[in-house]
């Protein structure tokens, strides 16, 4: 039997929080539609919610490997997202992205990835074709070989192996920005990054029967996008808008992310894997925890009309490696312009009870805790971040 959901208010589409958010800012457009009173929302079926990952993310190694300028590129950003221009949603800015639609339709590809200094947050992120993680690592070095799995291909004797259980896995990698001044160091890191192999256009004109022809699909998933192949641009919204209403009940990205084995909460649950793709390409949440807030301790939408102030500890129990908070304009979910938008371990001081205290107000409080500049009756979000976090014991949240 299908689930109904009867809406008795008007509501918005759920905010894109997580991450990388490789959503675009028309995708965030279209979903803003409402959905009025005394409407209806039907649960998708198991295999809609299924192919609407798979969809998002066919359409996605599509543009992406066109601005590549094709697959087994690499596509370097080269600048944090500050100016509210940047076309992800929700950007991080903890570190710059490079990415690639690796192709192995032709042979391997292989990544050789240099030696960085202690200290600096490093990462690989493969990601497979039906949006599970394969393989991730924090600080990789020397040389990675991606191959087909069933295709006995050749690897080099002295790199790491990777198996791709389909022809087109995502290969992210994330470099960490410290400070602004960082920055060069970080751009140094990008040049010494190689990826060779056989490159070609892709094209896709169905992304469901696109997927199930070049990707060995999971047995516990078999069969179930011959049921929607048909899926189209209309379905995709539909599940968009079901989505977004039950978005509230995603705790943070946990579940969302891992591998088709992951042993995260609920990461058997096919709305909460469909959930991930307002934050496609994000981490596992063992790798980075990533933790939303849209309301204050009391329970009301953040409003740059009203000033909030909110404490957190410098150094957050359960996190091995480091943290952020950023925060973002709810109406366009980017950066604001011209604005500082994030603090971190590197342009903080703990205070003597060993935390800090950000201010998030349109004028400077001018009383020694951190300003976050907001804009007058706009409203606005942010989001936690830390990262190599033990998932057993994660820092306390502002308002507990």
């Amino acid at each position: 039997m299908k689930k109904v959901i009867n809406l008795s208010f008007v509501v918005a589409i759920a905010l894109a929080f997580l991450a990388c958010g490789e959503k675009t800012k028309e995708d965030a457009e279209q979903q803003e539609t409402k959905i009025e009173a005394g409407s209806q929302l039907e649960r998708p079926a198991d295999a809609e919610l299924h192919a609407f990952k798979v969809y998002h993310h066919a359409v996605y190694m599509v543009t992406t490997s066109k601005q590549a300028g094709g697959t087994n590129k690499l596509l370097h950003t080269k600048k944090l997202p500050t100016e509210g221009t940047d076309p992800v949603v929700t950007p991080a800015l903890d570190h710059l992205y490079s990415k690639a639609v690796i192709d192995l339709t032709e042979g391997p590809a292989i990544v050789e990835f240099p030696e960085v200094e202690e200290g600096r947050y490093y990462s690989i992120h493969i990601t497979d074709q039906e949006h599970y993680t394969i393989y991730d690592e924090i600080y990789p070095v020397g040389k990675y070989v991606l191959v087909r799995k069933g295709k006995n291909m050749e690897a080099p004797a002295d790199a790491k192996v990777i198996e791709s259980p389909g022809d087109y896995p995502h290969l992210f990698i994330r470099i960490q920005v410290k400070t602004r001044e960082d920055m060069v160091n970080t751009l140094a890191i990008q040049k010494k990054i190689i990826l060779t192999g056989t490159s070609k256009e892709l094209i896709i004109d169905n992304p469901i029967t696109f997927t199930i022809e070049t990707h060995d699909i999971y047995p516990k998933n078999e069969g179930i996008l011959e049921t929607v192949t048909e899926f189209s641009e209309e379905d995709y919204k539909r599940v968009s808008d079901y989505l977004g209403f039950i978005a509230p009940k995603f705790n943070g990205n946990i579940g969302m992310f891992g591998p088709i084995d992951s042993k995260e909460e609920n990461s058997d649950d096919p709305e909460v894997r469909a959930g991930a793709i307002v934050g496609h390409l994000g981490l596992p949440a063992e790798h980075a925890f990533y933790l939303p807030f849209f309301a204050n301790c009391e329970g009301e939408v953040l409003n740059g009309d009203k000033t909030e102030v909110f404490t957190f500890p410098y150094e957050p129990s359960g996190v091995e490696l480091f943290w952020s908070i950023t925060r973002y304009s709810a109406l366009n979910r980017n950066t604001l312009p011209g604005k500082n938008d994030i603090f971190n371990a590197y342009n903080t001081k703990p205070d003597a009870d060993g935390n800090i205290t950000i201010t998030f107000s349109v004028e400077d409080p001018e009383d020694g805790t951190y300003w976050m500049p907001v804009n007058a009756g706009e409203p606005y979000y942010f989001v936690a971040r830390y990262y190599k976090p033990d998932l057993n014991n994660l820092p306390p949240r502002p308002c507990d």
